[in-house]
């Protein structure tokens, strides 16, 4: 288990990079990415539903996508409100995953950790605020993009060996964020 002296390491990932999925062609990635249509930044919301209760959660953040090899990096920066005694904490969701094409998706795995804040409504990010390692998850994830471009990845989540987590599902939606750089390069 990840000691509380990581926790500093843990809390700057999220600046470091964002993590978690992709897969099919979107014309208006394609034509500012030739040949890598799923390199970049993807504003994403979506779910995540505990297998044995069915109680939900929202999750929102950003993944970022990166051309690796034959296959694609992801890194996640997202966040949540995890079941805690006493109320949801806030909760930070970090993590990096790989993908390989498969058809018309993306296929992989993803490694994340939870940063627990212990103060119910209070942000893992405040100043003077503790916050906890949570457990670490182990997820298969797949993903594609609709008609419209828009990502949507399906993740089954686990506990890694040795961890307690109660297996969900999550599904995230979002679209692509546009850098400065491309925005420059438009003009």
């Amino acid at each position: 288990m990840t000691s509380r002296s990581s926790l500093p390491t843990l809390a700057a990932a999220p600046l470091l990079a964002l993590g978690l999925l992709f897969a099919t062609l979107d014309p208006t990635l394609a034509a500012t990415n030739p040949g890598d249509p799923w390199s970049g930044t993807y504003d994403m919301r979506g779910m995540t539903t505990d297998l044995a209760s069915g109680d939900q959660r929202r999750i929102e953040g950003h993944i970022v996508i990166a051309k690796k090899g034959k296959g694609w990096s992801a890194s996640a920066d997202l966040s949540t409100e995890y079941p805690a005694e006493g109320g949801a904490v806030h909760t930070d969701v970090i993590g990096d995953g790989v993908g390989l094409p498969k058809g018309d998706r993306l296929e992989g795995s993803a490694h994340t950790q939870l940063v627990i804040g212990t103060v119910p409504g209070v942000d893992t990010g405040f100043a003077f605020i503790p916050r906890q390692v949570g457990p670490r998850i182990v997820s298969q994830w797949t993903a594609h993009f609709e008609k419209d471009g828009t990502l949507v990845v399906e993740l089954a989540n686990a506990p890694e060996k040795g961890e307690k987590y109660r297996p969900t599902k999550t599904t995230l939606r979002g679209k692509r964020v546009e850098m400065p750089d491309e925005a420059a390069g438009k003009k």
